[in-house]
């Protein structure tokens, strides 16, 4: 997954500002009161738990809709690795 910074000097132009692989995104949560705040945390799963390596939030209009594509990206992936 890429998050993306637009360069505002340099219109529909952006860098890249963070990248995490979808098989490691372990929660995807959001407040009642602020739904369009999403925070994804990735980490590792094994037998013994989760371990949480990072956090990100993310303000995201029509949060549903993104966090539901989202998800099935993740579970296309997650397919793909089993098979």
């Amino acid at each position: 997954m890429y998050c993306l910074r637009e360069i505002l000097s340099r219109k529909g132009l952006a860098y890249i500002q963070s990248r995490q692989a979808l098989n490691s995104v372990v929660k995807i949560t959001s407040k009642k009161k602020h739904p369009e705040l999403i925070t994804f945390k990735y980490g590792n799963s094994s037998a013994s738990g989760i371990e949480i390596l990072a956090i990100e939030r993310y303000l995201i209009p029509n949060a549903g809709d993104a966090t539901r594509a989202i998800k099935q990206q993740i579970m296309k992936v997650l397919d793909a690795l089993e098979s």
